[in-house]
């Protein structure tokens, strides 16, 4: 490095966000929701120059986001395993010729020293404690690398404390180099107006977001359906987002409820549907029996849905006390509850009046964790308190 790092009034930091794995258009699931929204934050930061590694076919999207060519540094566009695993080795990647002060990997993995500070985001350890969800290829491809970077970073971002602490189970000696620095409502889906859903309109529905893989734990509410509808005759429940990344669980009965109507799975739809259907639900409902932080959960504080959830940490802290908390297990109490919240009368919230952080916040507070590495690394580039 040129100059002390983050010591020099004036310069901003020059950081490296590792992005390939978000396609043009920014739209995806949380971890690329995650860097296209800190992305932006950091875009907003004086004290940052940000550059991006991007997928070739992004690139063009990611220098309109950055007002700038040159600082999207393009890779070819190969299957997302396959890039993760050259990024970690540090193939193709800027670092090697470029001086950067930070090399910010947002989904798993940190390239090879290269003297920038190496910061990590770790949105949850569930290569580690559900691996069995991953297909064949994450497994054995994944759980290594994940675990040299998390030993190697300089400094470590965790999206929760829920996430923080079981990183530290697995990762005794993160605990010294890792901060929480939660996240917030997506800016897309504020500031987006609501675009009705044809299969919703004029519906009593309950909402669950999210993928379809068994930590979701959608068998739970899908089971306690029939007892729902039974006490609630046009009672509907609406399934928002993607199958699941590995396997599918959605559990028995589910053709039953769909040839019924009682059943509506949606896939993925755009945040202008995404927030009609926080606006108009009777209950958002999270059963999941893992999360990393549980964004739903924040968007429906967002616009006012009243919230279950299961007993996962992440979904408590993200909930912020706001949600009815129901067993991970209990089948019949998902099904006392949700009968309980859909023969209620919503009650509508002011959007603004719920909101406590946005992603300017965030993105401050990455780049606080940032310097105070920075300012803990001696001459040499280590941490002070390195080995």
């Amino acid at each position: 490095m040129d100059d002390p790092v983050g010591m020099v009034p004036g310069r901003p930091l020059r950081w490296l966000l590792l992005a390939s794995h978000v396609p043009a258009g920014g739209g995806g699931g949380g971890m690329i929701r995650y860097v296209v929204e800190l992305a932006r934050g950091l875009q907003r930061t004086p004290e940052v120059e940000l550059h991006v590694v991007a997928d070739e076919a992004a690139a063009s999207w990611w220098a309109e986001e950055l007002d700038s060519h040159d600082r999207v540094h393009p890779v070819r566009s190969l299957p997302v395993p396959v890039t993760s695993l050259l990024e970690r080795r540090g193939w193709g990647m800027p670092t090697s010729h470029t001086s950067f002060d930070v090399v910010h990997g947002a989904k798993h993995l940190l390239p090879p020293e290269s003297g920038a500070l190496r910061l990590l985001t770790v949105h949850d350890m569930l290569p580690l404690d559900r691996p069995w969800d991953f297909g064949a290829a994450k497994r054995a491809l994944l759980r290594g690398p994940y675990l040299q970077s998390v030993r190697e970073a300089d400094a470590i971002v965790c999206v929760s404390a829920a996430t923080r602490d079981r990183l530290c189970n697995y990762v005794p000696a993160a605990a010294g180099k890792s901060q929480v620095v939660g996240l917030a409502a997506s800016s897309a889906l504020l500031s987006t107006p609501s675009v009705e859903v044809a299969a919703l309109i004029g519906a009593r529905f309950a909402l669950v977001v999210g993928d379809q893989s068994p930590r979701k734990n959608l068998p739970l509410v899908i089971g306690a359906w029939p007892e729902v509808v039974a006490a609630v005759p046009d009672a509907v429940l609406a399934v928002v987002g993607p199958p699941g990344w590995g396997t599918t669980a959605l559990g028995p009965g589910v053709e039953r409820l769909r040839r019924e109507g009682s059943l509506r799975l949606l896939g993925h739809v755009g945040d202008g549907e995404l927030r009609w259907c926080y606006e108009h639900a009777r209950v958002a409902a999270m059963p999941s029996l893992l999360e990393g932080f549980g964004l739903p959960a924040v968007e429906a504080r967002a616009f006012g849905a009243p919230l279950l959830t299961s007993e996962d940490p992440a979904l408590g802290e993200a909930a912020a006390g706001q949600a009815r908390i129901v067993s991970t297990t209990r089948q019949d109490l998902w099904a006392g509850a949700l009968i309980e919240a859909m023969s209620a009368d919503r009650e509508r919230a002011s959007t603004t009046a719920l909101l406590d952080r946005d992603w300017d916040d965030v993105a401050l507070e990455t780049v606080a964790v940032a310097r105070t590495a920075l300012a803990g690394r001696s001459p040499q580039g280590r941490r002070k308190d390195a080995s």
